[in-house]
């Protein structure tokens, strides 16, 4: 697989990933994942570019926009697994709502939005699932959906 990477000097170099790197890749996703959410440049290393390739696709949205709305539902009485905190969760529907829309509808997303969407809906200790989270849900969805649009 061909991958497009910056060498530090604004001049791209093409690199071939391996079998080893695009293990590294999946087994490293919530590091990975994190990085680019605080906003790691995609291009800067390869474990980088090959999430960011991910996260980006189709498939990747998809699911979360299907999780998110897994969240959602539980505001009707449907459970998960996992307790969520449903009255963060309904204060913060309409948000949620608006995620959901983004992650389905058609065209380019940043990484750095979809990941920042990937780590809301799945970490335990934050503010959809751990009730001493201090981050604003509502908040935290906002950014979210402001940093899916590609730069």
């Amino acid at each position: 697989m061909l991958i497009v990477l910056d060498d530090g000097k604004n001049a791209p170099v093409a690199c071939t990933a391996g079998l080893w790197q695009r293990l590294a890749a999946r087994i490293l996703a919530d590091r990975l994942d994190t990085e680019l959410a605080e906003g790691a440049g995609p291009d800067t290393r390869m474990g980088l570019a090959l999430r960011a390739q991910v996260l980006v696709g189709t498939r990747t949205r998809h699911d979360l926009a299907a999780a998110a709305q897994r969240i959602l539902d539980t505001t009707a009485g449907r459970s998960l697994p996992v307790p969520v905190c449903r009255g963060r969760v309904r204060a913060s529907s309409a948000e949620l709502c608006d995620l959901i829309t983004k992650l389905l509808a058609p065209g380019p997303v940043s990484a750095q939005g979809v990941a920042q969407a990937r780590t809301l809906l799945t970490d335990p200790r934050g503010p959809i699932f751990h009730p001493g989270c201090r981050r604003d849900l509502r908040a935290s969805v906002r950014a979210a959906i402001d940093a899916l649009d590609p730069v």
